[in-house]
């Protein structure tokens, strides 16, 4: 990593790269065409370098490549260690699951930060966060099955996301990172109703570190999501995490424009995968529930 660079001319990249971001119109577009169709169009966009094929064109390289360039540019432009941390929690945690599951003889899925987690199915652990390897340790004490694994390295994430949003210094990081552990417990205590979950089983997948606790009400900002619908509740959190990571869009000292730009890209990436694949397997008809809006 060289010399981290200033706000203002990070935030000023980051404004600039906004306006390559697909148009809600533009996902509409693309939602509508055929396949191969598709695929052009998102060449056009900058998805794809070099010759189209068709045939024997693969949706998760494509994707791939779009977020190992979003990593590098989240390295480049991060204004420190822990805003950078931050941002990459979500790939690195992904992979800790994965390479864990996998040395328990599991199948490993592509990894984006394998450097940071090829001593793990060694069970070595020092090259992660130590309270994450504390998780890992006392899995290593039992029998876990992968939801379990994958219940105990989430809750593990938040609480590091929460901890680097902390010491990042920027306030609007820690009350996203707060809002994030709130979204994420409304959607899995309403999957938890929804399967008849008994109230032990419910609490304890519960993740601790957002804006309240069990037994407490929902804050009223969340109380106007629509519950009976778990695809609506899920696109409804998703606008309001990013209506909140763009709330300081347009002040260029803070890390506001970056959150922004990253958060919306992250966004695009995986609404883009979403139409791909219910085109190629003639499901059209589930993306107008599950599109994104791009704010």
């Amino acid at each position: 990593m060289g010399m981290r660079k200033d706000a203002v001319f990070i935030n000023a990249v980051c404004k600039a790269e906004e306006k390559n971001l697909l148009s809600y119109e533009a996902l509409v577009r693309l939602s509508a065409a055929e396949f191969d169709e598709a695929i052009k169009m998102l060449h056009d966009y900058g998805y794809n370098e070099g010759v189209i094929d068709v045939q024997s064109f693969d949706i998760d390289e494509l994707i791939s490549k779009q977020v190992n360039s979003l990593i590098n540019f989240i390295g480049e432009y991060s204004p420190n260690e822990y805003v950078e941390n931050f941002l990459l929690a979500t790939y690195l945690y992904n992979d800790i699951k994965a390479e864990y599951k996998r040395k328990l003889g599991a199948q490993c899925s592509k990894l984006y930060m394998a450097e940071k987690v090829k001593e793990i199915t060694k069970g070595e652990y020092t090259h992660i966060d130590n309270e994450t390897a504390k998780t890992l340790c006392e899995l290593d004490l039992c029998d876990p099955s992968p939801a379990e694994i994958d219940i105990a390295i989430t809750k593990a994430m938040y609480a590091y996301k929460l901890k680097m949003a902390k010491r990042s210094g920027s306030s609007l990081l820690i009350k996203y990172s707060k809002a994030e552990i709130d979204i994420v417990n409304l959607i899995t205590m309403n999957r938890a109703n929804r399967l008849h979950m008994t109230q032990n089983e419910s609490d304890a997948l519960f993740i601790y570190g957002g804006n309240f606790n069990l037994g407490e009400e929902i804050p009223k900002e969340y109380t106007e999501f629509d519950f009976k619908d778990p695809i609506k509740l899920e696109t409804e959190a998703d606008n309001y995490l990013l209506a909140l990571a763009s709330s300081q869009s347009c002040d260029m000292d803070s890390i506001g424009p970056l959150l922004s730009y990253i958060l919306r890209k992250s966004s695009e990436l995986k609404t883009v995968k979403m139409i791909l694949v219910c085109i190629k397997s003639n499901a059209r008809n589930e993306i107008p529930c599950r599109l994104r809006g791009i704010l």
